[in-house]
């Protein structure tokens, strides 16, 4: 008997086909299909009614038993309608890149590797040892174990093959630091708890200063899902939270098997799919692609930092907001959502306010105290970059012993390079941007495409040999800030400088571990992370973010600042110094008086009468070419077959950043009262008849944007 099946196509930007077979097929196993002239994976949807045309045969079956449930395909429908996707495209994110080799049952567990002390006290301190072999004892004699991959980078490894011949040290599959370490919540943090598991099937914002205490009360929740013999998902923006947040969670839960999952983990990413697959993980710490990691009997999701723009996707399709799907797949699972956040969106903020989520206060710190605040006036003195306030404050942490931390918005030693006598700014020749200027390379480099070059001797357009640096990048602070305190470590941590995770986690240990005692970086450092002897915070050149174009640019300040302002006084009593030209912004006075509210309040007001989210939904429409002209009339083209459509169109306009990766875009901006019907009607108009389809040009559609920059 022959049987037809919808079949969603892997990296395929088309609606499932029908394809035959002559076996009975189960929904969410793979097989394998002819599209056009080659093969390819697809997604066996569901048995349909025979079709009248006629259909190729599915080659091959991939899955003998199905990884993906009813509930995930049916998340992956619906978030391919919402994000203007295929279903194919939406599901291609539950399997690892390549869909090679990934059928296994049994996977063991990946354990980490610890270097420890063996041998006696007494045995160390008559014994002779080398110079590096004593430098090993004595750090483990201080810090009791370390991790081995990081001691083969700090230590000879001749010296410690040696001590483990000598049995003075060993090497083991744990860590024993790893004991249960479970604080004691305050009556705060308990009754946030209790509310939360009294609604477990609503959505909850965890709304808390930083430093109150959100982790344990989300820790207290994961436990009791967990004793039910449910699993827990806790999703971070960004890698460099990993390392930190993994640590805390193996030790609050020693007796659970923890999975990460992130894209920078290489090949052991695909162990720790299959084990999360197959049931062998409690709980799974990741970024925002391991929402869709297809774990069976899910019981809760954590966002943590909601707020942070790193859980939209929008480099690449599909365009998704990982902190959407993730609502979704808690009413589809029957499983508890909590929104974690100092700072949340606005949009998330409303929702609270207008009671679709269950709003949860945390107002005190449960460790320290909130830190002082203090804004400098930078108008007038355009030639400094550190103020005489901030080195002041400076100088009284580095007699205390403790440490600084210094927030810059941008890499690099100067944002930008310009000529003197004529004005020219040198620019990407792919992009419409400035290129930013690197000391410790001399070479100019755009942070978009990647193209870098060594500083020239003069300008290109005038001859002059008179070139000046123009704003402030973390190169440059940390440059500044070496020369001003020569005898004190610095460290500065961007991009550029921490790029990847193993270089991330040795800094981090550096700073917990007081080897560094200021540290300069970009919002890398601005949440997430919690070192007790920060007792001063400096914020560089805020104006830049309050002058980004775009409807968010209060938000993003607002959040940047009270995140960063919450890495101080954890574990001392802190002070926070930000530097700005515009001392009476009103993101500022909330943040000082405490009137978070009132920010939320104000920003609301505001976006309503501008017909912003949370009050319109927006899509936006980039359409990019190699030539100019034609990106152009290809805009105006897309707006006339959209006229009539249930939104407001605004655009065509150029994009801010109109030339990139030597592509030219134009946008148009859609401000929707409904989405679902402007999304339908989207599908209906953007057709190739209707637009007269150019392959060549690109029409990218972004729905919910979280900047129209």
């Amino acid at each position: 008997m022959t049987h037809f099946y919808s079949i969603a196509i892997s990296r395929y930007p088309i609606q499932p086909l029908v394809y035959s077979f002559s076996e009975k097929l189960k929904s969410g196993v793979r097989v394998w299909v002819p599209i056009r002239n080659s093969k390819k994976i697809g997604y066996v949807l569901r048995e349909v009614e025979k079709p009248p045309f006629q259909t190729r045969n599915i080659l091959q079956i991939v899955d003998e038993v199905p990884l993906l449930d009813d509930k995930m395909l049916q998340l992956a429908i619906e978030m391919a309608k919402r994000y203007f996707s295929s279903v194919g495209e939406i599901l291609d994110l539950s399997f690892l890149p390549s869909h090679k080799d990934v059928k296994s049952k049994k996977i063991t567990e990946v354990k980490n590797r610890y270097l420890i002390l063996s041998a006696s006290v007494s045995k160390i301190l008559i014994s002779r040892l080398g110079r590096r072999e004593e430098e090993i004892v004595e750090y483990l004699l201080e810090n009791d174990s370390v991790e081995y991959t990081y001691a083969l980078k700090k230590f000879p490894r001749s010296s410690i093959k040696s001590l483990e011949r000598k049995g003075f040290v060993r090497v083991v599959e744990m860590d024993p630091l790893f004991h249960p370490k479970k604080l004691k919540l305050n009556s705060e943090q308990k009754m946030v708890v209790k509310e939360i598991l009294s609604s477990p099937q609503k959505p909850h914002l965890l709304y808390g200063i930083t430093g109150s205490g959100k982790t344990e009360v989300y820790f207290e929740v994961a436990e009791n899902v967990l004793n039910e013999s449910r699993k827990v998902m806790i999703l971070v923006p960004e890698i460099s939270l990993t390392p930190q947040l993994l640590l805390r969670i193996r030790q609050r839960f020693p007796n659970r098997k923890i999975g990460v999952y992130h894209s920078a983990l290489g090949a052991a990413r695909k162990k720790e799919w299959l084990r999360a697959v197959h049931g062998e993980i409690d709980i799974l710490l990741g970024t925002r692609s391991a929402v869709w990691v297809p774990i069976k009997n899910l019981g809760l999701i954590i966002v943590d930092e909601e707020q942070d723009e790193s859980y939209k996707q929008y480099a690449m399709r599909p365009f998704y907001n990982a902190v959407d799907v993730a609502k979704r797949r808690c009413e589809l699972e029957k499983a508890t959502l909590i929104l974690s956040s100092a700072t949340p969106r606005v949009e998330t903020y409303y929702d609270a306010k207008e009671g679709k989520i269950a709003l949860h206060r945390l107002s005190s710190r449960a460790v320290g105290k909130l830190p002082a605040i203090r804004i400098v006036d930078m108008r007038g003195r355009r030639t400094e970059i550190i103020s005489q306030e901030l080195i002041s404050e400076m100088e009284k942490v580095a007699k205390s012993g403790n440490q600084s931390f210094l927030f810059v918005p941008r890499k690099g030693f100067s944002p930008r390079m310009q000529c003197a006598n004529c004005g020219y700014i040198f620019t990407c020749p792919n992009c419409d941007v400035a290129l930013t200027y690197h000391k410790n390379t001399f070479t100019l480099k755009c942070h978009y495409c990647g193209f870098s070059e060594k500083v020239p001797d003069e300008c290109p357009k005038c001859g002059s040999k008179n070139l000046i640096k123009g704003g402030i990048g973390t190169e440059r602070v940390e440059n500044e800030v070496s020369k001003i305190f020569p005898g004190l470590r610095v460290k500065r941590i961007d991009k550029d400088e921490i790029n990847d995770v193993s270089s991330l986690e040795e800094v981090l240990k550096e700073i917990s571990e007081m080897k560094v005692d200021i540290v300069v970086g970009t919002k890398m450092i601005t949440k997430g992370l919690d070192f007790p002897r920060v007792e001063l915070v400096g914020v560089i050149d805020t104006d830049h973010v309050f002058a980004i174009p775009d409807f968010r640019a209060n938000e993003r300040a607002f959040q940047l600042i009270a995140q960063m302002a919450g890495r101080a006084g954890r574990g001392v009593e802190g002070r926070v110094i930000i530097q700005s030209m515009e001392p009476d912004n009103s993101v500022f006075n909330a943040i000082m008086n405490g009137n978070i509210e009132g920010f939320y309040e104000e920003e609301l007001k505001r976006r309503k009468m501008l017909g912003y989210p949370p009050f319109k939904d927006l899509i936006l429409l980039t359409i990019q070419d190699k030539e100019a002209n034609r990106s152009k009339t290809f805009a105006f083209q897309t707006k006339n077959v959209l006229k009539g459509g249930p939104f407001e169109i605004l655009g065509p306009v150029e994009s801010p950043v109109f030339k990139l990766k030597n592509m030219y875009r134009y946008q148009l901006l859609l401000k929707c009262e409904k989405l679902e019907d402007a999304l339908d009607f989207l599908r209906k108009r953007l057709t190739k008849e209707n637009l007269k389809f150019d392959p060549s040009i690109s029409l990218k559609v972004d729905v919910q944007p979280y900047s129209t920059f």
